[in-house]
């Protein structure tokens, strides 16, 4: 799979996630740890593998995306450390909500559009195999070390 398609897949995930969280209904604190494991996941795959690859291409953009994910960081932080029925939560996934959906909406509309023009075919595929093993690993890794036994779903839309 592609690096480009991994990635919208994931945004659209990410997106999922969020609404179902903000929903209220279920378990909202599973699906709070969910989203923020896949964003977690997502972003460090970004960073570790196509950032660098990026620094030539688009180094203001890539300087500025890893600036959002300093603070997205942040706003995980918050959000996974306020109980659902706290009233700053919704606040705090909301807050969330907006940086994480403009930092992938920018990508979509900026970044993506260069790694497609910009890389093969092949280095595109390369990069999206190694984002999504190293995504699945840390997914399963999360899950381990919070004793969940389950596997994790192979997904290359997780967030």
């Amino acid at each position: 799979m592609k690096a480009t398609q991994l990635l919208k897949g994931q945004h659209r995930e990410a997106e999922r996630l969020f609404d179902l969280a903000a929903s209220g209904v279920g378990d909202v604190r599973r699906v709070t740890d969910e989203l923020t494991k896949h964003l977690l996941a997502h972003m460090l795959a970004e960073q570790v593998v196509l950032f660098p690859e990026l620094l030539a291409i688009e180094p203001d953009l890539i300087g500025g995306a890893c600036e959002e994910h300093t603070v997205a960081r942040f706003e995980i932080r918050r959000v996974v450390n306020t109980a659902p029925e706290d009233p700053s939560f919704r606040a705090r996934l909301s807050t969330l909500r907006e940086l994480v959906m403009h930092h992938a909406d920018e990508e979509e509309r900026e970044l993506l559009p260069r790694i497609e023009a910009e890389l093969s075919e092949e280095a595109n595929e390369r990069l999206g195999q190694q984002m999504l093993e190293l995504f699945d690993a840390l997914i399963a890794h999360s899950r381990r070390s919070h004793g969940q036994s389950h596997a994790p779903a192979r997904t290359a839309t997780a967030a």
